[in-house]
């Protein structure tokens, strides 16, 4: 027998469905501020946290006659807003953010001038080496190492396991190691272990 909660689900749904507010409201109030947390853990920007949400529930009020029928709420929320959250990352603008947050970190290491130039240039060869790997490769690469989400919160985030992350990080630290050499120092950032 379905549990009360399910039940109240479905029918809040239901009313979405047929354009209730007061259920696209109440539907708001149940999950807002867990989608908002769940957001900015893997985004780490209350900015961008908070428009992925507010964006996501936009898309659900304009299409609320258009959407599935769904048992599970929550899930089909989250699942949503993972993609979301995904295509974010995917984007030249939050890339570019992510960079200049990357360059900063090697930046606030004491080097000579001689170093810092070198570091400069392999910045930007690790960057654009980074963005030629494989789809997939690329975004998990970049979230763990340059991002520091750790391997249990990106597999989290793709729905796979903690195994085929490092699979697909290892994978990815051989693409760019191969026939290249980089200051130690840079070595140190792309192989650290998370």
């Amino acid at each position: 027998m379905p549990s009360p909660q399910l039940h109240t689900h479905d029918q809040l749904w239901a009313d979405i469905q047929a354009g209730s507010e007061h259920a696209f409201k109440q539907l708001f109030d149940l999950f807002w501020d867990d989608m908002y947390l769940y957001a900015y853990k893997i985004m780490r920007d209350k900015s961008l946290a908070q428009d992925a949400v507010q964006n996501l529930f936009i898309y659900l009020w304009e299409k609320q006659s258009q959407l599935p029928l769904v048992h599970d709420i929550k899930a089909f929320l989250f699942t949503s807003l993972k993609h979301r959250l995904l295509n974010l990352m995917r984007q030249e603008q939050t890339y570019q953010q992510h960079i200049a947050q990357f360059l900063a970190i090697v930046q606030d290491i004491d080097y000579s001038t001689t170093q810092q130039l070198q570091l400069k240039e392999a910045n930007y060869e690790i960057l654009s080496r980074i963005n030629a790997l494989p789809g997939k490769m690329k975004e998990v690469f970049y979230l763990n190492r340059v991002e520091n989400i750790p391997v249990a919160e990106i597999a989290e985030l793709y729905g796979t396991s903690p195994q085929t992350v490092r699979n697909q990080v290892n994978a990815a630290l051989q693409k760019l190691k191969a026939n290249w050499s980089l200051p130690a120092a840079l070595m140190v950032i792309l192989t650290h272990h998370h």
